[in-house]
């Protein structure tokens, strides 16, 4: 049975208006592809560890057409753009190089402007003073170009080494936290009023300390309050008439045996 017209219009305007949505579609930026670049940080060995670097795009960079902006937002933009041919991407640094370091490594290729760090220390973004430079590292990394560059000797270990060490002092052992736990015990002990030097760790610290204060604060306060003062009265009352009392009954045990003698 044979379709009926409409249905081959519907066809047709749908077959016409897909290429027409495909043009009208705005078209995504291409990201710039990361490249290696060789660096070579031991003359004396043949490991070669590799960064990766890219050309900076800034979010903001596109503009929808037929869209004008204002004399100094534009001249912002020329800005920002010029600064973004200027800058370069690096990721994948290896642990212990710092930005004077990297700009060093990358100073080969133009002066370096400077150098902004992530907060792990494993990327960074290189400004350099021209762009012909940021093109110049970027065709160094393309082309599979090998850096040779020394850093100063560190203080103490690096590499594996020194992420074992960082991994130890984080993590001090059980005698350690003891003794800082114990030293901390003594400063409240100190701050609170307690005896100056406390043997026998943070809980006689703390039980003398609190004994000290309970103390201190039972003489300081012994009669502030009001019932405290009435309770005090009634006792001297009741030790004065056991006093008297006591006197009569003396008295009496000496008249009584003939000993007492009034003239």
């Amino acid at each position: 049975m044979p379709a009926p017209p409409g249905g081959k219009r519907s066809g047709a305007r749908a077959a016409a208006a897909a290429p027409a949505a495909a043009a009208a579609a705005p078209s995504a930026a291409p990201q710039p592809a990361m490249k290696s670049l060789g660096l070579q940080l031991r003359k004396d060995s043949s490991l070669i560890c590799y960064v990766f670097l890219k050309a900076h795009q800034p979010k903001d960079e596109a503009q929808q057409p037929g869209q004008q902006q204002p004399g100094q937002q534009q001249q912002e933009q020329a800005q920002q753009q010029q600064q973004a041919q200027n800058t370069v991407f690096v990721a994948g640094l290896p642990l212990g190089l710092s930005e004077e370091d990297v700009g060093a490594v990358l100073s080969c290729f133009g002066d370096v402007a400077g150098v902004v760090m992530h907060h792990t220390k494993r990327s960074c973004v290189v400004v350099f003073a021209e762009a012909a430079s940021a093109r110049r590292a970027l065709a160094a990394a393309g082309s599979g170009q090998v850096v040779e560059y020394e850093p100063p000797a560190p203080e103490g270990p690096r590499g594996l080494k020194a992420w074992v060490q960082q991994h130890k002092a984080a993590r001090p052992g059980a005698a350690a936290l003891q003794k800082q736990l114990d030293e901390w015990g003594r400063k409240r002990a100190r701050d609170a009023g307690g005896v100056s030097t406390v043997s026998g760790g943070v809980a006689q610290a703390a039980a003398e300390a609190a004994a000290a204060a309970e103390g201190k604060k039972g003489k300081q306060y012994e009669d502030f309050y009001r019932f405290q003062q009435r309770d005090k009265r009634r006792n001297d009352l009741v030790e004065l008439r056991r006093r008297f009392e006591e006197d009569r009954r003396r008295i009496s045990e000496l008249r009584a045996a003939r000993n007492f003698k009034p003239y």
